[in-house]
């Protein structure tokens, strides 16, 4: 494989999507639909269409049907939405941000935004016109389930994370991660060869403590429901990696 010394930066996931199913080949997809299957009992009546509004490349949609179940995918990500409808199994995608819906208002009994996606929202203005849409188009009753990654996570494992493969002879990357404690940002680095060609993506979430996503929360008129802790039904605590936050309309 010839190579060029030439990098070219682009876009978040617009690259990064040829790989992505890779990178997150850890993730137990139909463990994450279990439970969030089993979260969906504290709306206390039937949930009949599902939103996930960062599907991604479309792995946990299948996982999330069922009898008389309609589920939706949405990603900002048009390279990602194409990388999930190759899949067989991807349904009903739609290229879209999570802060301006292209549903009916009141069309929706769930709406997930989940791995953390939440985290890209910078500013609290994009996180309150998220909350604000999610609102709009859940059905009264419905639920909005949101999770994050916390800043005791980011601090113990991502203070510099480094992972490099080669999936083929025309395709490898090498990624490095770390947290800037200093603005609260995560940071995730990816070089990406295809071909010969050097692709360069940058992501970065903003890491906000638990009590600051309840401030935001009491900004609206959903119902916190509950938060719970890495999967479970218990309380999330200041050493949770991950944090689930339940809310109803």
């Amino acid at each position: 494989m010839k190579e060029t010394n030439r990098l070219q930066q682009v876009a978040p996931y617009s690259v990064l999507a040829s790989i992505y199913d890779h990178v997150m080949s850890h993730v137990n997809y139909a463990m994450w639909a279990n439970y969030i299957k089993a979260l969906f009992k504290l709306a206390g009546r039937r949930i009949s269409v599902i939103a996930d509004l960062s599907c991604g490349t479309g792995s946990l949609l299948p996982h999330l049907r069922g009898y008389r179940r309609k589920t939706l995918g949405f990603d900002l990500s048009l390279s990602m939405l194409k990388t999930a409808n190759r899949k067989s199994s991807a349904r009903h995608l739609i290229c879209a941000d999570f802060r301006q819906l292209p549903v009916k208002t009141h069309s929706l009994d769930a709406a997930l935004a989940l791995y953390d996606s939440v985290n890209y929202l910078h500013a609290d203005r994009d996180a309150l016109h998220f909350f604000y849409e999610c609102y709009r188009a859940l059905r009264p009753g419905g639920l909005l389930i949101f999770d994050i990654v916390t800043p005791y996570l980011c601090k113990t494992a991502f203070k510099e994370y480094q992972e490099s493969a080669m999936l083929n002879e025309n395709l490898r990357y090498d990624r490095f991660s770390f947290f800037d404690e200093d603005k609260n940002l995560q940071i995730n680095q990816f070089k990406i060869w295809v071909n010969g060609q050097c692709y360069y993506e940058e992501h970065r979430q903003k890491i906000r403590e638990v009590k600051e996503w309840i401030l935001l929360i009491k900004q609206t008129n959903f119902k916190l429901l509950e938060i719970f802790s890495n999967f479970s039904m218990k309380p999330v605590m200041e050493t949770s990696d991950r944090a689930h936050f339940v809310l109803r309309r």
